[in-house]
């Protein structure tokens, strides 16, 4: 949606830049080359080290960056992994070189104790493979891979393996510490284009949210493979969107789902993308998520007017989802299923919690050390050693709901065979009339409304001061 009209190029002409780094997202390279033929682990680190550094013979490459994930016990992430599919079983240990490649490389790849194992010794043996074989006058940086996640190395030809310390970190996620070298490459390099090589869409929203941050000239992002592959021009994306687009992206795609958080159904992406380009008011509110790491109740009930914005406007309007959710149900309870009703209020500020943790997180990017508290206090729960989301603390709905009686009166306002009228009940939202005073049945209470009551209140006035 943010990118169909922005020119997209198959690649990039080495003739047209001095200089470039390019930053890699270590698992999606393993995750694309999978095994690649090798049968022990030694052969296999040759082979990623030869795709690697591949990246510093195409457009006059100085740098190539290689960021890896890290897998935390209690990651907020543990929903999508076990989407994905997950395996506690076919662990690994790799002693050395000769240890053999897992012929079941899928079901080897889904253990998390085999991704920490293989980063591990991927990064040392790439360490030693860069001092003998980089080509002189380049460097490989590594960061992320190692027991210890948090530090990051540099890499050349003959030269001992040092330590950066601006680069340390303990970002879980690739997604974040990529912009983080991307920035340290602008500042480094400050005339060379940045290339981020990722397939993820987290990684686009970031990039475009922070390229400003970033610093440099030109920072692309180059997805897809074969055929397919693409690299988008960041920088374009950013200033065709603008200031106040691009800093709500990442709360914009926090909330309608991503891979730590839900969507919701029956609403998607666009039609929230067109209600946000549309309306500032929206783009303020979503800047306001992931500001700080507790959500708070003035920017909750915001972001919740803005979920409302998104559904079809009643004859009544509705300041809160229950609002909103119970005339919906009453309305459209025999044309729709229950599943795409608004969430309740309750639900929706578990699922705000949620969003503004991850917001927080993807705003951190920049931050080499992030100080986060326990998701449990953030819209998830821990059970079982699982962080899994907490959805509500009260009922979706009264059962006294499910089984009200309605009536079907539009032209004779209730004056004939109202169903409600003959057992002697008064009609509700939930039938055709929706109770309003156009309805005359005489059980019917109507209720002023607030306009109403002031006027009743100014002619009582007037008349005691008549008297």
């Amino acid at each position: 949606v943010c990118i169909k009209d922005v020119l997209k190029k198959a690649r990039l002409n080495s003739k047209e830049y001095e200089g470039t780094v390019c930053i890699l997202d270590g698992m999606a390279v393993i995750q694309m080359h999978k095994s690649s033929g090798a049968s022990t682990f030694g052969e296999l680190a040759l082979k990623y080290f030869t795709i690697i550094t591949s990246q510093l013979s195409h457009n006059n490459c100085t740098v190539v960056h290689l960021v890896f994930d890290q897998y935390w016990p209690h990651s907020i992430k543990a929903g999508e992994r076990s989407r994905r599919g997950s395996s506690e079983t076919h662990e690994v240990k790799i002693t050395g070189p000769s240890t053999p490649v897992p012929k079941q490389w899928g079901k080897y790849i889904l253990n998390p104790k085999n991704k920490t194992s293989l980063c591990d010794f991927l990064t040392s043996s790439l360490c030693k493979l860069g001092q003998e074989k980089l080509p002189h006058g380049k460097q490989l940086i590594i960061a992320g891979g190692f027991l210890d996640g948090e530090i990051a190395v540099g890499i050349a030809r003959e030269c001992p393996v040092q330590q950066i310390g601006v680069l340390k970190s303990n970002h879980e996620e690739a997604d974040t510490r990529v912009i983080l070298h991307a920035a340290y490459a602008a500042k480094e390099s400050p005339a060379s284009v940045i290339v981020i090589h990722s397939p993820d869409t987290d990684v686009l929203i970031l990039c475009i949210t922070h390229f400003k941050e970033i610093g440099c000239q030109e920072l692309w992002l180059r997805t897809g493979v074969g055929d397919r592959q693409r690299y988008i021009p960041v920088h374009t994306i950013s200033q065709y969107l603008g200031t106040s687009i691009c800093q709500s992206l990442p709360a914009f795609h926090a909330l309608t789902g991503c891979d730590t958080t839900s969507c919701i159904a029956g609403l998607g992406k666009k039609k929230p993308w067109k209600t946000l380009k549309r309306k500032l008011e929206h783009q303020t509110t979503l800047n306001l998520l992931g500001q700080q790491q507790y959500l708070d109740d003035t920017t909750a009930s915001k972001i919740e007017a803005f979920i409302c914005d998104l559904y079809p406007v009643s004859r009544r309007n509705s300041h809160t989802l229950d609002e909103l959710r119970y005339l919906m149900f009453c309305q459209q309870r025999h044309k729709r299923k229950n599943e795409v009703l608004p969430p309740t209020s309750d639900s929706l500020k578990q699922h705000v919690k949620r969003a503004n943790y991850q917001t927080y997180i993807w705003r951190g990017s920049l931050v080499p050390m992030l100080n986060l508290t326990s998701p449990n206090e953030h819209g998830w729960e821990i059970e079982d050693g699982y962080v899994r989301p907490f959805y509500m603390t009260k009922e979706p709905a009264p059962s006294s709901l499910l089984e009200l009686t309605t009536c079907n009166c539009n032209k004779s306002h209730c004056q004939g065979n109202c169903s409600c009228s003959n057992i002697g009940l008064s009609c509700t939202e939930a039938c055709s009339c929706m109770g309003d005073e156009t309805c005359s049945n005489p059980h019917t209470l109507h209720y002023l409304s607030e306009s109403d009551s002031d006027v009743d209140s100014d002619d009582n006035a007037e008349g005691e001061d008549a008297r």
